[in-house]
């Protein structure tokens, strides 16, 4: 399979990279800083993703495409300055939507947060207080602004939402569920995350669904 990435060069990017090259699979990438991905063997397209243009030359004969993308601070301090756009994430997704329509492409996973779109309402009061007065305001927002887009496309999507991602290595791996679930008391190591994604994209489970990942 031949799988567009989105958002390549983060940490988790690399993490799918590995996982679909051992899987056999095939990445397109789209970097800024193709040097970023120097070590990969993938094949990478210079640009950005919430450019159209771009997009639509990096999903000629792909199959499948994965999101990761996120609003990107200047450092993890969550009062950072912003270093990209805060429709980072919905404008690179529509981009993708766009040109996936027009060529018959239906299986996207999205790489969500536990909080954003309508599990914000459930989340936990000092959640929503941190968030709010901080920088990742702008990412649970635009990433509710993608699941919107994803609900009125035609595509075969999954919506994975996560809590706070780890780099932990230890572990049984993840499981998934739906529904409610306090992100406050979960975590999800980035490489279940990743193995996650690319089980996902292998099958026909959680067609059109919004699901919650954590470490089992």
């Amino acid at each position: 399979m031949k799988i567009l990435l989105l958002g390549a060069t983060g940490k988790t990017g690399k993490l799918v990279i590995q996982e679909a090259l051992n899987k056999g699979h095939d990445i397109v990438a789209i970097a800024r800083v193709p040097g970023k991905l120097i070590d990969y063997k993938v094949k990478i397209i210079q640009g950005t993703p919430y450019d159209y243009e771009t997009v639509e030359k990096a999903i000629t004969g792909c199959d499948a495409v994965i999101n990761l993308l996120d609003v990107s601070r200047k450092t993890s301090n969550p009062f950072a300055k912003l270093i990209s756009p805060k429709d980072m994430i919905s404008r690179s997704a529509g981009n993708a939507i766009k040109a996936m329509e027009a060529r018959g492409i239906t299986r996207f996973i999205a790489l969500s947060t536990i909080g954003a779109g309508g599990s914000w309402k459930k989340a936990p009061l000092i959640l929503k207080f941190f968030v709010s007065i901080s920088n990742m305001r702008y990412a649970f927002t635009d990433l509710g602004r993608q699941e919107e887009l994803l609900k009125k496309s035609s595509l075969d999507y999954t919506i994975c939402r996560a809590p706070k991602l780890t780099d932990e290595k230890k572990g049984t791996g993840y499981r998934i569920t739906i529904g409610d679930i306090n992100p406050l008391t979960s975590r999800l190591s980035r490489r279940f995350a990743a193995a996650c994604c690319l089980t996902l994209i292998e099958s026909k489970e959680h067609i059109r669904e919004i699901i919650n990942v954590t470490n089992r």
